[in-house]
């Protein structure tokens, strides 16, 4: 019998999991090459243990959690062909539930295309050509967007963070979102979006803002930081892709190409844009981008006397970590050594740089999150 890979999660794991090997059996799902405390270790976990439920910001991950000694782990599995290739091994009782989120990560496919096509229409519509996105889109698409005021920029970004809402596990009480709000609020004190702060429960690290203001901090990410400064410094530079609109620009660029084609051919079926919309968890920014967000979140970082180093430290120890887990922040904001060394010879040249420690206990803010 064949055998999948997926990201093993639980609470004595690393906060981004690790991927281990699964072998489908007649009686449950064999965990292989699972390391746990420094052994390694195998398990069985049947079938009728396991609970089935939909997740990612992508839309298209399966989780698969069962409770052993009264802890809740879980399986993520977030390639089609592995979903698939479970589908067809697991027992009945099993796959009519696999099935059943097959159908619900369609479905809110289907929900989300809505949203691309007033986005389309909101920015592209009726003054953009087909030739001219040919030849010129990068100034077509700055264009655009330098032609879309802030208020309505905050509508759409409302707009688009209520259809994702039902996708995501919020936490709206306790110490983790009421430090990520009070940090937010200091970083975007003098920006001219109010931004809207919130948290999810995902072991996924990562972050990601909605053009308008809207950023979601995933407990993942809040988990692997060891300082509150860590975290402050991934916030600044999500803001500054949102001031700076690289996010608003990045939607628009992604959605370009089949928003402009629908709106020539007026034929906005056969999926055009449903393949688009998924993206928006996941934008790319070019280097340069990416490098403005790091100066820009680095000068809020010393506006409000927050140690920059928290920044640096972050991304550094992320793009070291092991076991050959994916780690989403690092795909939406890449690390490299010449983007740690910019960081720190911009600090540098700031100095002195006069900071104060935040107020917070990081490890009890960390333990007042939902285990796994």
């Amino acid at each position: 019998m064949k055998s999948f890979s997926a990201l093993y999660f639980g609470p004595d794991l690393p906060a981004q999991g690790t991927k281990i090997t699964v072998l489908p059996e007649n009686d449950g799902l064999h965990l292989q090459h699972c390391e746990i405390s420094g052994e390694t270790q195998e398990q069985l976990v049947a079938y009728d243990e396991l609970r089935v439920s939909t997740g990612g910001f992508d839309h298209d991950q399966i989780i698969l959690m069962w409770d052993k000694n009264e802890k809740t782990r879980s399986l993520i599995l977030a390639d089609k062909t592995t979903q698939d290739f479970l589908l067809e091994e697991a027992p009945p009782a099993l796959a009519a539930k696999l099935a059943q989120c097959k159908k619900h990560i369609n479905g809110t496919r289907q929900r989300m295309r809505a949203g691309w096509l007033v986005l389309a229409l909101f920015l592209l519509s009726p003054f953009i050509l087909l030739g001219v996105l040919v030849w010129k889109s990068d100034n077509v698409i700055d264009w655009a967007v330098s032609h879309v005021l802030i208020e309505d920029e905050q509508k759409f970004g409302d707009m688009v963070f209520e259809q994702y809402r039902p996708t995501l596990k919020l936490i709206t009480q306790g110490e983790a979102p009421r430090v990520i709000e009070e940090i937010g609020d200091k970083l975007g004190l003098d920006a001219p979006y109010k931004f809207k702060w919130h948290v999810a429960d995902n072991p996924a690290v990562n972050a990601f803002a909605i053009p308008g203001g809207h950023i979601v901090v995933f407990t993942g990410l809040i988990k692997a930081a060891q300082t509150p400064e860590e975290v402050t410094g991934v916030l600044a530079h999500e803001i500054q892709h949102v001031v700076q609109r690289h996010s608003l620009k990045a939607m628009v660029h992604n959605a370009g190409w089949r928003a402009t084609i629908a709106m020539v051919t007026g034929d906005w079926t056969g999926g055009m844009l449903g393949g688009a919309v998924t993206q928006l968890g996941v934008l790319k920014y070019g280097r340069d981008k990416e490098t403005e967000a790091d100066m820009k979140g680095l000068a809020l970082l010393k506006k409000i006397r927050v140690d920059p180093n928290g920044m640096v430290q972050f991304f550094e120890k992320l793009s070291k970590s092991g076991n050959g887990a994916p780690i989403e922040l690092l795909s939406t904001h890449p690390s490299s050594t010449e983007r740690m060394t910019a960081l720190r010879e911009a600090i540098k040249q700031q100095e002195p740089w006069h900071s104060e420690p935040l107020p917070y206990d990081w490890n009890a803010i960390k333990s007042s999150l939902p285990t796994r």
